[in-house]
């Protein structure tokens, strides 16, 4: 076994235990830039994903004798037992200090209220190293005895020393606190120790309870002497849980996955699937045994919510022996992913990260896990990663040996929809079709104690107000701005027609301006334009015609949005969201075609702004929305409201025309939308995301929440009296689920749209819903064998589809020669992907110094350190200004330009064949990964001439 494969071996002892801002210090092969984003990862995520970053970026070091180097800084720095452990390859010591300190995790809640930690401090010199002792004297001295208490802890619990607990018991004693030596305040746990003279011999920790007896098989693993179980006990109704007390009717969705039975639990929003999640995660884990561990990965399809699940896991099982950790966003390394599953017995992740890592081998397969749950699981469809997961569970299930263990699967959801069905008939097979994709046993829904479900959970009262809009402001249907940005674009159509019959670059027909219509056609031909080929053109005059097809595709976009917005919202807003978009570009990087569509926009935009400016154009929806607003809050003035909406820039100018609107200023709205960048928007973080949440639940902060599809599933937000659907409309499932956030008694959802299909697509909607729960019920009376008979049909049509695709499917072959990137827009010539390289399977980096010179550099609007990249400029063409991602500094190199894939377009040199894709998983060519020793350039390279290293 190699040093970096040992290390790898128990990489889940060393973030475990080190603090690596003390260690740093000691290891001399990482580059001053290196150590920058390991002490930030350490301020920003704690010591756990910092260890795992450090460990990550040891395995790019080959400098002699860096092996004990680390070994040397780790004895210096204050862990001399890892250390040891490592080198001889022992974890004995390690292995037994863990049980302690997950008996200690459960005490916790009695210690940190209970003790002064200036009174503790100055007998723990043995176990606490000296900046951590400075540290709590820092956090007391501030923050009070509390927090000092619980930083204490948490120093204490990364010892290594094997002595740790007996000087914890003795610093307890000796400041006169025998009673939380011995157990809780109150006396109802008492904690005594057998053979404790020497912790490094045979003795075992025995726990016994004075009350709450329930509770000890939670902790009958640690009982060494006990016979090992015959036969687990799946679910036993008299064993309450210690996390949290079910309701009846949750108890009763929660029966069959308690029962080891492959399960949807379908329930209304509001109604604590989480809670009941919690209760099966407690009941399963409860059963593992030394010999069979158990483990779960709970997966949700956002950031956001896995944030939110795993805060909330954390919070239930912070005081037992089962630890939680997430796996999701910039947390989300191959190295983070493999000490999470070797050392967590919860991992909340998106599911794309799982199908990723088991696809490259960093998670070994799903028997892995024990238990999986399946966040809002009726997204377990077509190629939704969640079918993906699903599809290598059934083709180990239906091909692999038959002792091959496989995850119980648990799908969580308040709506299994409809599909695409009209009817019982149709709904009955779209539900097989979802239990077939989850392997499901049992579909759960409360049958017998409805009553209590109605007394808990309120479903608001639904109504749709059509606005007519000739009839409320017949002035709107002679629309002056309309008009004029009809004109614009009629104007860039005939300026891209007289260069190339664009309507031919799209199979999608040219639809009417200002709809969505419109915007999927103009996204179609924007994309071919980048790859078109001219074959009575040379190639000089063939990088004209593409850039000048792409520009103007690119107003075309802008201007129909403009006419959405002004549909939905005011005119001045739409002249906003055009002007934004225009003095964002710069001029120096215009051609002809950029200049003559600038100066187009110019000659007309005081006419825009006057005619926006102008009084008497109210747009009869916000009239109707005021209306709706201001009747809610004359009856009931804490009325807390949801507004859901379409797109971001229509979130962001109804939050402006709301503050603008006296009448309605007391609101403070408050936007949220999600977090991904597009070209308009900068999506919001997730501390921004919380702030959101966080003023419209408190108690006079913000009373109307603007929401895009970000708060459709899942997310927690405080109960609401009244949701707002504008124009708004989706499936049933979505119906629902944006339904449901009205939480509150008496609460209302209501529909405002001009559109009478949106109408009448909701009211079919409203229709839908009873044929979903009259399909159930269906579902639900049919015998068991019928009914798993169906599923496994389905199961094994769905098995010969999958074979059939993969034999019909084209090979991927990455082909060895090189490709030639060139920008998306004018083509100029960037790199060759033999000049790219592969940062942690993630990154694609240009490593030759003739690339930066092609580039305009800006400042970055965000620099942050994400992951391994601190990001700190933003990187464009310097011919037309496209987009071509960032330069940042990553593991101790600087001025490395980082790709993003949608600024460029890729040439087979072979074929000349041009390709422009999405994602860089269907790039055609082979990069190669960054090698450390090859791939960096000379230390004394100039800025802008490439990467180097930090001195």
């Amino acid at each position: 076994m190699s040093e970096k494969e040992l290390l790898q071996r128990c990489c889940k002892y060393i973030t475990e235990i080190i603090q690596p801002s003390l260690v740093l210090h000691y290891l001399d092969f990482f580059e001053p830039k290196e150590v920058e984003l390991i002490k930030a990862k350490e301020e920003k995520e704690g010591p756990t994903h910092a260890s795992a970053l450090l460990l990550d970026m040891i395995q790019n070091v080959d400098s002699p004798g860096w092996f004990q180097m680390f070994l040397d800084g780790l004895s210096i720095a204050g862990y001399p037992t890892l250390s040891k452990s490592i080198d001889m390859e022992d974890f004995t010591e390690l292995d037994k200090s863990r049980l302690y300190k997950q008996m200690v995790r459960k005490l916790r809640p009695t210690l940190e209220p209970g003790a002064r930690p200036m009174d503790i401090l100055p007998h723990l010199s043995e176990c606490l190293l000296q900046p951590q002792e400075e540290e709590v004297r820092q956090v007391t001295e501030s923050k009070g005895d509390h927090a000092g208490m619980g930083r204490l802890l948490d120093f204490i619990l990364r010892s290594d020393n094997p002595q740790w607990y007996k000087t914890l018991q003795d610093a307890l004693s000796a400041a006169g606190y025998d009673n939380l030596a011995l157990g809780d305040q109150e006396g109802n746990v008492r904690t005594r120790l057998a053979g404790y003279a020497d912790m490094s011999g045979t003795e075992e920790i025995e726990m016994t309870y004075s009350q709450e007896a329930e509770m000890e098989d939670l902790h009958a693993n640690l009982d060494t002497d006990a016979e090992p179980r015959q036969k687990v006990v799946r679910y036993d109704s008299q064993i309450s849980s210690p996390l949290t007390e079910l309701r009846a009717y949750q108890e009763e969705l929660a029966l069959p996955a308690l029962e080891s039975r492959n399960t949807i639990i379908c329930a209304p929003t509001g109604s604590g699937k989480t809670i009941i999640a919690v209760e099966i995660c407690w009941q399963h884990l409860r059963q593992g045994t030394e010999e069979s561990k158990r483990k779960v990965a709970f997966l949700a399809n956002t950031i956001p919510l896995c944030q939110q699940q795993m805060e909330l896991f954390m919070k239930y099982f912070q005081n037992t022996d089962f630890e939680v950790i997430g796996c999701f966003g910039e947390s989300a390394s191959n190295l983070t992913v493999k000490v999470a599953v070797e050392g967590y017995d919860i991992i909340v992740m998106t599911p794309m990260i799982l199908q990723l890592k088991l696809e490259n081998g960093t998670i070994p397969s799903l028997s892995t896990f024990t238990l999986i749950f399946f966040d809002e699981c009726h997204n377990t469809s077509k190629k939704h990663s969640y079918n993906s997961i699903m599809g290598m569970y059934m083709d180990i299930r239906l091909e692999g040996p038959p002792s091959t263990a496989l995850p119980q699967i648990v799908g969580l959801t308040a709506s299994v929809g409809v599909g695409k069905s009209k009817n019982v008939d149709g709904a009955l097979e779209h539900i097989y079709q979802l239990c077939a994709n989850l392997d499901t046993h049992t579909l759960s829904t409360v049958t017998k104690h409805l009553n209590e479900l109605r007394k808990f959970v309120f479903v608001p009262s639904k109504d749709i107000r059509l606005v007519n809009v000739f009839f409320l402001a017949p002035r709107r249907s002679v629309d002056p701005f309309m008009d004029v940005v009809l004109g614009l674009m009629a104007h860039v159509e005939s300026i891209a027609k007289k260069t190339y019959n664009i309507e031919s670059l799209s199979k999608v027909p040219m639809s009417t301006r200002g709809s969505q219509a419109y915007e999927q056609w103009v996204v179609t031909v924007q994309r071919q334009c980048k790859v078109l080929k001219l074959v009575d053109q040379d190639e000089e005059e063939e990088m004209k015609i593409c850039r000048k097809l792409v520009t103007c595709s690119e107003h075309l976009r802008k201007y129909n949005d403009s006419l959405i917005i002004s549909e939905d919202a005011r005119a001045i807003d739409a002249i906003n969201y055009l002007q934004k978009y225009f003095d964002n570009l710069d001029p120096t990087r215009f051609d002809e075609t950029d200049q003559k569509l600038f100066s187009v926009f110019e000659e007309r935009s005081k006419e825009l702004l006057r005619i926006a400016s102008s009084s008497g154009r109210e747009n009869p929806k916000l009239q109707e929305l005021q209306s709706v607003l201001d009747e809610q809050y004359h009856y009931n003035s804490e009325t807390k409201t949801i507004l859901f909406v379409k797109t971001r820039a229509l979130a962001e100018a109804i939050e402006q025309w709301i503050l603008e609107t006296p009448a309605l200023a007391h609101l403070k709205p408050k936007v949220l939308i999600g977090r991904r960048r597009t070209e308009n928007t900068a999506g919001m973080t997730l501390s921004t995301q919380k702030d959101a949440l966080s003023a419209f639940e408190s108690e006079g902060g913000s009373k109307l929440l603007i929401a895009t599809s970000v708060a459709d599933e899942g997310i927690d937000i405080a109960q609401c009296n009244l949701v707002l659907l504008y124009d708004y409309v989706g499936n049933v499932i979505k119906m629902v689920q944006t339904r449901g956030r009205g939480r509150a008694m008496d609460s209302r959802c209501i529909l405002i749209t001009s559109s009478r299909e949106n109408a009448e697509k909701e009211q079919i909607n409203m229709l839908q819903e009873k044929v979903m729960y009259d399909a159930i019920q269906t579902v639900q009376n049919i015998e068991t064998d019928v009914f798993l008979a169906k599923v496994r049909n389905v199961q094994k049509r769905q098995k010969k589809q999958r074979d059939l695709e993969r034999r019909m499917a084209p090979e991927k072959k990455k082909e060895e020669i090189p490709f030639l990137l060139q920008c998306g827009k004018c083509r100029q010539n960037a790199c060759k992907s033999d000049e790219i390289r592969v940062i942690q399977n993630n990154h694609r980096v240009v490593i030759s110094k003739a690339f930066l010179p092609l580039c305009n550099i800006q400042p970055h609007p965000k620099p942050q350190v994400c992951d391994v990249l601190e990001k700190k400029s933003k990187i464009f063409c310097r011919t037309c200004n496209r987009d071509w991602g960032i330069l940042a500094s990553c593991m101790g190199l600087d001025n490395l330009p980082v790709l993003k894939i949608s600024g460029f377009t890729f040439v087979n040199l072979r074929t000349g064949q041009r390709k422009s894709v999405v994602k860089w998983q269907d790039f055609p060519g082979l990069l190669k990964d960054f090698d450390f020793e090859l791939d960096v350039l000379d230390q004394d390279s100039s800025e802008g001439a490439g990467p180097s290293r930090l001195s």
